[in-house]
Order: structure tokens, then C-alpha cells, then sequence
């Protein structure tokens, strides 16, 4: 609890009244990292949920209730009005709980811009953390990270002392620049200095602690332990971990006890994007492995229980991790650097680094080109850096990525995402073709969904028009344009769109998802 009484009240008073009982084991810390593993609470002035660090209510509280899922989905989902006037949409039912996994929370309306894509599909968000920022060792990766002497205020850097092997590695995806091609900071993700040891001095800037990070934990890097990645990141990731391990127990208990579902339980969804990935990979094997291990199930058994309880769902993830099990949705471009380099696809140019099972059996994919890939080309050639997590549009998940999930939903009509994955796996025994697919003009390469061929042509770039995704493109300093001229005109997004969903669908859409407290924000 906030010590701040005055503070609190004027938080308290946007709260919704149905939460009134639990205020008392609201957090209402002004630290991000004083939130982490709870779930937000959305207040009902939509413009300063989006502007402010909003309450949570711890995990514990959530899990003492009878029913959490359904408290979950109705309680503590953002539900703009819209979505209460609705009462359920055209890409959306009641039969899901759906949690966003967010490891940052400094921006917070990237949820609900998200929602409002998806036809105000109602998200609850569970708070991560994030690991930027100060940390409670001064090691990364197994090895020390100077704060004090090393640290250089004017170009907020770090300096961080590598062994060569790992050096090999990040200099082999081009995240790190020698000092003489590049010698100023400001201009380049890290720099490799003097070397000692058999160790290098490097210096990289303190928001990219998230790309060093990812890199250091993909299972391809052998050059460092696993007794040093646990050193280094097993106490920050098992803290982030419990009420993910919590969700899932409690989502396969139900399966368990009520097979047939005979409650009306809601299914459990987990959604995370980028980095966020990685955590929820981390919570599933490690429940899995708990229970092979302590509870003595087989590994078929828990893998089915798993299959029957959870959906996930991830946007470019940055992750190669996945056990089997869940039922695994996994969206990215084609023209993505970290998916194609150290995350899950079924497309993969590097066949010794990436491939189809990194992502967990039977896992559904669903690849697209962004619009930006010839700005991308032009702009940051493949000889530069990939410079940070937001270098590339193609990773950027609310001016691409939840578009092209949102045509899939719409073009097919699913209302769900366990539908989505059914309908992506089913396989008709009966089907018997005359004719090579390669022929058909929608693409059957999912199931019994269609997918026209020029999607990621036309209609995605459309769509992106549409929500007004262009507001959210990542532009670099001195660049004005973010590969907002990749995009068509208001007139030609609404010929494409008219074309495959009918008279003033530009127009609806567009009226969902810039709504006036929203566009204020932005």
C-alpha cells in the first residue's frame, strides 16, 4: 500500500465499485517492480488508466476465490464501455479468460489499443516486471556489470565485462559495433572495448538490457553455463514466475476435476509479446517438469492436461523454449529480426539455429510480410546493427502484428482463440484433392481456415490504416517517417477492406479503435 492517503483516495475514487470490498490488498505503489506478478486494476476514466501506473491486486488475493478465472474475465478485464454495451462481439465470447503477460508498464494503453483492434475483446494484465532498471547484483549473464564507475550519465551507458565466447555470439547477430567502425555511443546499440583475460569491456546502452538479456538466455548459447544463466537470471525469473505456475495449476485442476466443464469455467489464454515470451515459456516447463518430477505423472499425461487447459498465444517471440503441451499460437513477420533469429517459426533460414519444434508440438504458426519490409531494407540495411527490440516495425506488435491476428479472427469469423487453433489443426480425413493446393487462391496451409494470398499485400497494410496502427509505428531520431509512407491512403485502405468485408467496414473499424479517450493518449 501506497503511504500517500490522499494519493490513494483520489486513486480509489476511479476504481470500479464492484472492487470495492478488496481495496484493502490493493498495491498502489508508484514502482513498477512493487507490481510485479499482480494484476492491474483498470479504472474507469479510460484516459488516465492509460497515463498512469494503475493499482494491482496481488496474485494471492485472485486465488483464494472459488471461481478466479471468472473473477478474472469479468472483474478484472479491461471492458471499455463499448465492450459493456456489447456484451460480446464479432471476434469475441465469454468462454476465455484472457491474461496479457506484460513485462513493462510504462505504457500502459498499448493494452488497450490492443482490445479495441480485436473488437474490444475484454484483456485482464498481469504485471511481469521488467528488467531494465537497477538490479539486485551488479552481475548480468553471469558476469559484472559496473553502475558506478563504468556508468556514463551523458549517453546513459553501462560497461559490462563479457567473456569471449559470449562477445562471439552477440557480435554474430550484429548487436555489437567495434569502436572504429563506430566510436560514438550515441549512435550504436553496444561498443566493444579493451580486452583483458580473456574478458572484453563493452558498452551498451541501459534500455537495451532486454535485447543483451534475451540473447544470453536463447538455448544456442553455449558459451555461457547453465549454473551461470541461473546465477544471473534464475531468482529474477522465479519471482515472475509464481502466479503464471498458479494460473496453471489452477486452470488443470479444473480440467481434472470437471473434464466436461459442466461449471462454465473459462479457458485460460495467455498472451505475451517479444521478451514477455520467454517468461511464459519459462512458468510452463517449469510447472511441467514439477509436476513429472514431485508429482510422479507421466510426461504424456501432463502434456495432454496441459493441451486441454492452456492456449498461449505469442506476437514475434523472442523465445526458442516451448515444451510440449499447450495448445501454442505463434505470430510473427517473415521480415522480423529476433523471431527469425532467436525466436519460434516455422519458416526458418537458419535451419542449425530455428526450427518448428523450438515452438512446442503441434504449435500453429501464422507468417505474414510487414508493409515495412522494403522501408526496413532501405533504411536499416542487414549489414548494420539490429540496434534494440523497437529498431524494426516488423516487431512492433500494435502497428502490425495484432492487425494481421485481427484479419485471421475476422475473415473467418472466430470468436475465440482455442477456436483459432482448432480450426488451424483440424484435418478433414474425408478430403481427397484433385488439384496441387499451391494452385487455390486462398491458402490451405491451416486447417480449415482461408487465408487470401495477397493478405499481407493489401489487407494488412489496410488494416493498419484502419485502427490507426500508424500512431504507434517506432520511429528512430531524425527519421520523421517510421515506414508510415509504406502505408496506403485513407481511400485505398477502404477500397481493400470494402472489397473483403463489405460498405463502411473502414468506417467501423476506425470508429472502434480511435475513439476520443484513446486518441487523446496517443
Amino acid at each position: 500500500r501506497s503511504d500517500d492517503d490522499d494519493d490513494d483516495s483520489e486513486t480509489y475514487s476511479n476504481l470500479p465499485e464492484h472492487l470495492a470490498p478488496l481495496r484493502r490488498f490493493f498495491c498502489t505503489s508508484a514502482h513498477a517492480k512493487d507490481h510485479q506478478g499482480c494484476f492491474r486494476i483498470f479504472n474507469r476514466n479510460e484516459k488516465q488508466a492509460s497515463t498512469s501506473l494503475s493499482p494491482s491486486l496481488p496474485s494471492n488475493v485472485l486465488f483464494s476465490m472459488d471461481r478466479p478465472f471468472s473473477f478474472l474475465r469479468d472483474s478484472l478485464s479491461y471492458q471499455s464501455k463499448a465492450t459493456r454495451d456489447k456484451k460480446g462481439g464479432m471476434m469475441y465470447n465469454s468462454r476465455e479468460a484472457i491474461v496479457w503477460c506484460s513485462c513493462a508498464s510504462e505504457n500502459e494503453s498499448d493494452l488497450e489499443f490492443s482490445s479495441r483492434v480485436l473488437d474490444d475483446m475484454p484483456f485482464a494484465q498481469l504485471h511481469l516486471g521488467s528488467s531494465l532498471g537497477k538490479r539486485k547484483n551488479n552481475n548480468f549473464g553471469g558476469l559484472p556489470v559496473s553502475n558506478d564507475e563504468g556508468h556514463d550519465d551523458g549517453n546513459n551507458c553501462l560497461v559490462v565485462e563479457l567473456d569471449l565466447e559470449t562477445v562471439g555470439m552477440l557480435d554474430s547477430m550484429g548487436v555489437l559495433v567495434s569502436e572504429k567502425e563506430n566510436g560514438d555511443c550515441k549512435n550504436s546499440n553496444s561498443t566493444v572495448g579493451e580486452s583483458s583475460d580473456l574478458k572484453v569491456l563493452c558498452k551498451l546502452k541501459s534500455d537495451d538490457l532486454d535485447v543483451i538479456q534475451s540473447l544470453l538466455s536463447c538455448s544456442f548459447l553455449d558459451g555461457v553455463s547453465k549454473d551461470k544463466q541461473q546465477q544471473a537470471f534464475g531468482q529474477s525469473v522465479l519471482e515472475q514466475q509464481q502466479t503464471l505456475i498458479k494460473m496453471i495449476d489452477v486452470a488443470v485442476d479444473s480440467v481434472r476435476k470437471d473434464p466436461l466443464n459442466k461449471c462454465n469455467d473459462p479457458h485460460l489464454v495467455l498472451m505475451a509479446h517479444s521478451i514477455s515470451a520467454s517468461v511464459v515459456a519459462s512458468a510452463i516447463s517449469a510447472w511441467k517438469q514439477q509436476q513429472i518430477q514431485q508429482q510422479q505423472q507421466s510426461m504424456r499425461r501432463v502434456e495432454d492436461l496441459l493441451n486441454q487447459a492452456l492456449t498461449v498465444v505469442t506476437f514475434g517471440n523472442v523465445c526458442r523454449s516451448f515444451c510440449d503441451g499447450p495448445a501454442y499460437i505463434h505470430i510473427s513477420m517473415y521480415d522480423d529480426p529476433w523471431t527469425t533469429a532467436l525466436g519460434s517459426s516455422s519458416a526458418a533460414p537458419t535451419p542449425h539455429l530455428n526450427n518448428d519444434e523450438s515452438g512446442g508440438s503441434d504449435a500453429v504458426y501464422f507468417h505474414a510480410w510487414s508493409p515495412y519490409f522494403e522501408y526496413d531494407q532501405d533504411i536499416l540495411p542487414q549489414s548494420t546493427t539490429v540496434c534494440s527490440l523497437k529498431s524494426h516495425n516488423a516487431h512492433n506488435l500494435n502497428a502490425c502484428s495484432i492487425q494481421y491476428l485481427c484479419l485471421i479472427m475476422r475473415i473467418n469469423g472466430i470468436q475465440s482463440f482455442r477456436a483459432l487453433y482448432d480450426e488451424a489443426r483440424f484435418v478433414d480425413p474425408s478430403a481427397i484433392l484433385d488439384i496441387n493446393p499451391k494452385h487455390f487462391a486462398v491458402d490451405c496451409k491451416h486447417g480449415e481456415l482461408i487465408i487470401p494470398p495477397k493478405i499481407d499485400y493489401e489487407l494488412l497494410p489496410a488494416m493498419i490504416r484502419a485502427t490507426s496502427g500508424d500512431q504507434w509505428i517506432w520511429k528512430s531520431s531524425g527519421d520523421h517517417d517510421g515506414g508510415e509512407s509504406c502505408l496506403p491512403d485513407d481511400i485505398e485502405a477502404r477500397s481493400h477492406l470494402e472489397e473483403s468485408f463489405g460498405y463502411s467496414v473502414y468506417e467501423e473499424i476506425y470508429a472502434t479503435c480511435c475513439r476520443g479517450d484513446l486518441c487523446d493518449v496517443l
